[in-house]
């Protein structure tokens, strides 16, 4: 009768341990999807209040995002995309312009380190999916980001690029770079407008559904400074921050500022609706995840070699940390860093990527009232400085180009690979 009980008792842990390996097996499937819920690691308010400068409020003309739209992002889950497989060093140094499949599979390949975690947390109306690529083990990230307008192509090259040569390193067993990892983490998004960048880059064939206004007004649009996404919608200007879509009464609106879809030169739209646009969705959702741990966000834009330090309705404490680490990355790259005087705001040209990511920063809150985030005044903002993540624009390039050679010299010489393995250094020397 023992001996049956003890043969019952093997036949059962065999079949459990058998059904457990077939179900590792399973999970490592090549580029299987499985999801991803990070709103643990989130929190989010609500309040209910409007600001006090009433007349400002008068003269915003982009209307605020709604209030549940809003909450979903905190309920919305990522799909976690893995690949099987040994990870195998990738040689890629700028020999060709990437198609955004090919970005894909370069995505994929890194998937297959132990040190990478590859999130799919949007779909552009088109159907591309929006990629984060997190590399690395700390708990302080790093946030980088690029391709929010169509044309600045170089930049999602020179991101991909810096991620391939970062994951090389690492797996090469470079003693700085394992050190650097294990401490620090990277959260990236290596281009937030895929459906514009494979327009520009491409052709605008490339746009699959052929009903959307990009593809309808194809024949008007400049291709050479093209910002929008298909949807015709300039995303660095959807973003639901207190500022966006503002301009203050003794201010004269900003020359590129447009109020409705337009090819016109120069001129861009924000949207009627703050948030509206699922690439903004899609940021707002990688900022919100890593806001409180991210002690640095960089937004890669092209054009003019300069760096962006601050914004003149946050707190002092704020624009002294993102003018120190602003001046740091110019002395290396020599890009020319410009202060207070050369942000605008109340022109009705803000509602950026950056705008969102410093407002959070300085402890804004989402306003069921003004459906954007909020303090207690637009202007002489006293807010304190509530996490410390400068949000810093970086423009690369002396102009929108479509030739890989010329990444490949802004990467190696204009100092952007040396400043992307600073800005992991610098994690690493923080308390």
């Amino acid at each position: 009768m023992k001996n049956k009980l003890n043969l019952r008792k093997f036949l059962i842990l065999f079949i459990f341990f058998s059904m457990l390996v077939i179900c590792i097996k399973k999970a490592i499937t090549t580029n299987i999807i499985t999801e991803s819920n990070e709103a643990d690691i989130k929190s989010y308010n609500v309040i209910d209040t409007i600001e006090s400068d009433q007349e400002v409020i008068n003269s915003v003309f982009e209307e605020g995002m709604d209030t549940d739209d809003y909450k979903s992002l905190f309920d919305r889950i990522s799909t976690n995309v893995t690949s099987e497989g040994t990870y195998q060093l990738i040689n890629y140094d700028f020999e060709n312009r990437l198609t955004y499949k090919k970005i894909e599979e370069y995505i994929h390949e890194m998937s297959k380190s132990s040190i990478v975690n590859t999130y799919i947390i949007g779909k552009t109306l088109d159907n591309r999916s929006i990629y984060n690529v997190e590399i690395g083990k700390g708990s302080k990230v790093l946030l980088l980001d690029a391709g929010i307008h169509a044309a600045e192509s170089a930049n999602t090259h020179i991101l991909m690029k810096f991620l391939i040569d970062i994951l090389n390193d690492y797996e090469s067993n470079s003693e700085i770079v394992v050190n650097m990892l294990n401490n620090v983490k990277i959260a990236s998004i290596p281009c937030i407008n895929p459906d514009g960048y494979e327009a520009y880059s491409f052709g605008i064939e490339n746009i699959n559904n052929k009903e959307l206004w990009l593809y309808q007004n194809k024949s008007n649009v400049d291709f050479k400074r093209f910002k929008y996404n298909a949807n015709g919608i300039d995303i660095n200007r959807n973003f639901p921050t207190q500022n966006a879509g503002l301009y203050y009464l003794e201010e004269k609106l900003h020359k590129s500022v447009a109020f409705s879809k337009t090819t016109a030169k120069g001129k861009y739209y924000g949207g009627n609706t703050l948030g509206s646009e699922p690439e903004t969705k899609a940021v707002m959702y990688q900022d919100l995840t890593h806001y409180k741990n991210a002690y640095a966000y960089i937004n890669l834009h092209s054009q003019g070699r300069v760096i962006y330090s601050g914004k003149p309705n946050l707190s002092d404490e704020y624009n002294r940390l993102t003018i120190d680490l602003c001046n740091r990355i110019g002395n290396i790259t020599g890009y020319k860093v410009h202060g207070l005087s050369r942000e605008e705001i109340g022109q009705g040209n803000d509602g950026t990527a950056s705008d969102f990511m410093a407002e959070l920063a300085n402890g804004f809150i989402f306003s069921s009232k003004t459906g954007r985030l909020s303090s207690s005044s637009y202007k002489n903002n006293s807010s304190a400085l509530i996490y410390p993540v400068p949000a810093i624009v970086v423009e690369t390039m002396d102009d929108n180009y479509k030739d890989a050679k010329k990444f490949k010299d802004e990467y190696y010489n204009h100092g952007i690979k040396e400043m992307l393995y600073d800005l992991l250094k610098y994690g690493t020397e923080l308390n």
